[in-house]
């Protein structure tokens, strides 16, 4: 891996006039020192972006978006925090020169060039005469020379093979263990087509494999275990492949396995990615929701494939996500849709698509029983909450419509105020910080901002209390522990750079921008700060035993939760005399 450095950060930054740059991509209108333009970020009819000429920041007032002239470049250009560095710098002519990529002290490097090593080897045994049978095999599964090279797809020969060639690499045995190529020193992939798994940058941490024998009885697929590098939930197949592709085809086709994914690819459909599994998990989602494209949802017609659905569609309507589903009529997947259709067949099928209500509509029939009032009375709700969710008013009075057909329930009334639009993976345009603040939340806040400043701030919020109530401290502080186990200082733009949820990203961004935040890193605050917390988290108990002691009828319970109380309230008490 590599960074820019940290020198040419700085001059790139400093002679880039932000009014200048954003100039490039909206029309801006001069009003007193600032400017203002369209904010391209949300459905925008006023001017609502603001531009600071003499702070060289950028920041909307209805959907928050905000930032310096790196943040703007990476946001409109939907790209990393680095090329947007490399676009700022050719704008202004700035030399940034191969002098300036740093090798970065990456602990997993050792891994990855291992993982490469081994890839290159299967590559050319798929060529050579061990590798005929898996070539022909691939050739009859219509792949071509172009797929193959560039999926990296190869072949692992017999076991005393692949041990050979590691062992004249030199590599030690704790080394395959730790990468997955060994389990207790046998070789585990063996007469089968390597697939290999990258992560979002590109590196590679896995593989799925593949057997050549369909009449065997052994797994038809093996998947790499989890590793030092490798955990199944926490990557999308073919994503640093699918992300250009996703952005010039404007979606992004989600299916379950790779084998699907090469399918599309053989139809010459490259915005394909896959979860590896029917379980999408919530750092799947996060990565999926980063490429900022309309998801289609294309996983298998049978039973399982559609409650694989279903699963993504409420985890994806919970975060708003842009989606829709493919109808499926076949249980077919979409490599054999392709085999028996080619091109045209796997174009049109993906093409059938209907929307999360729809999907529901048909889905929840299964799960529940239409003829009982309250399973009736369940599928209405459960749809409700999803019509909620729709941007279209006539879409959504139509959605209600069919709704009281189906189940006799009559939601219009319920929806007195129009829902706010979701704009193709947007967030709501509220910002979040505009709310009052509660002791705990003005606490936490200032404890953020001083692990932003301090690496042992940051250790010691880990271990004394572990814990955000509030979710988008919650996850900055996760990505702050990450960048603290790589180096002793926190780059805010680094941060930045890391997060890929939007609501995260406008939050940290209002944080970084809120000039009452501590600038430096104060002891005293910060343990103030902390001590407002554990109060706050002993008041959450102290009300929890309340409700108990006012729910139960058992004298000896009763006295257990007393004595449990008066230990808070003193333990309350002493944070109270240490706080003054």
């Amino acid at each position: 891996m590599s960074w820019i450095a940290e020198e040419d950060l700085k001059a790139i930054r400093s002679q880039a006039d932000i009014v200048d740059i954003i100039s490039h991509y909206l029309d801006l209108e001069k009003r007193g020192k600032d400017y203002k333009a369209v904010c391209p970020f949300h459905d925008d009819h006023d001017p609502s972006l603001s531009i600071s000429a003499e702070k060289q920041i950028f920041k909307c007032f209805v959907c928050g978006a905000g930032g310096d002239v790196f943040g703007f470049v990476q946001r409109i250009e939907n790209i990393s925090f680095q090329e947007a560095v490399y676009k700022v710098a050719d704008m202004i002519h700035y030399p940034l020169e191969h002098r300036s990529v740093i090798k970065r002290e990456d602990p997993n490097q050792r891994y990855y060039d291992a993982l490469q090593e081994y890839i290159r080897f299967t590559c050319y045994e798929l060529k050579s005469e061990e590798g005929k049978q898996a070539d022909a095999y691939l050739r009859r599964r219509k792949m071509t020379d172009q797929i193959i090279d560039d999926f990296e797809i190869g072949y692992a020969p017999a076991a005393d093979i692949s041990r050979r060639f590691l062992q004249a690499k030199q590599y030690s045995p704790q080394i395959l263990e730790e990468i997955g190529l060994t389990s207790g020193g046998r070789i585990l992939f063996h007469d089968r087509f390597l697939i290999p798994i990258h992560d979002e940058n590109g590196y590679p941490v896995g593989f799925t494999a593949r057997r050549l024998n369909d009449r065997s009885s052994e797994p038809k697929y093996i998947n790499t275990s989890a590793t030092k590098i490798y955990e199944k939930g926490n990557f999308v197949f073919n994503y640093h492949r699918a992300r250009p592709a996703a952005r010039k085809a404007e979606r992004v086709i989600l299916t379950e396995g790779a084998m699907d994914v090469l399918a599309f690819e053989k139809a010459g459909i490259h915005e394909a990615i896959a979860c590896l599994g029917t379980a999408c998990t919530q750092r799947q989602l996060q990565l999926i929701a980063g490429l900022k494209q309309p998801v289609t949802v294309c996983y298998d017609g049978d039973q399982a494939g559609q409650d694989a659905a279903y699963k993504f569609g409420r985890s994806a309507a919970a975060r708003h996500l842009s989606f829709q589903i493919v109808q499926s009529s076949t249980d077919q997947d979409p490599d054999e849709i392709f085999d028996s259709g080619g091109k045209e067949a796997l174009s049109e099928y993906v093409s059938r698509t209907i929307s999360w209500v729809d999907f529901l509509f048909d889905y929840l029939r299964k799960k529940y029983n239409l003829d009982t009032y309250e399973d009736r009375k369940a599928y209405a709700q459960e749809i409700f909450e999803a019509i909620k969710l729709t941007d279209e008013p006539f879409e959504k009075q139509t959605d209600l419509q069919k709704l009281k057909q189906r189940s006799g329930f009559d939601f219009s009334q319920a929806i007195s105020q129009p829902v706010q639009p979701h704009r193709k993976n947007r967030p709501l345009p509220q910002t979040v910080i505009s709310m009052p603040e509660d002791g705990r939340t003005h606490a936490e806040r200032v404890i953020l901002s001083m692990m932003l400043l301090n690496k042992d701030a940051a250790r010691r919020f880990k271990e004394e209390i572990g814990f955000f109530k509030n979710e988008y401290c919650r996850q900055i502080a996760l990505y702050c522990y990450d960048i603290y186990r790589e180096k002793d200082q926190l780059d805010p733009d680094d941060l930045m750079s890391r997060i890929n949820e939007e609501p995260v990203r406008r939050y940290l961004n209002d944080l970084l921008l809120d000039t009452n935040r501590p600038q430096t890193f104060d002891e005293t605050y910060f343990e103030d700060s902390l001590t407002k917390v554990r109060k706050c988290l002993i008041q959450e108990q102290l009300d929890v035993i309340n409700r108990k002691i006012s729910s139960t009828s058992d004298l000896d319970e009763k006295l257990k939760l007393w004595n449990k109380k008066k230990e808070l309230i003193m333990n309350k008490d002493r944070l109270g005399r240490k706080e003054g």
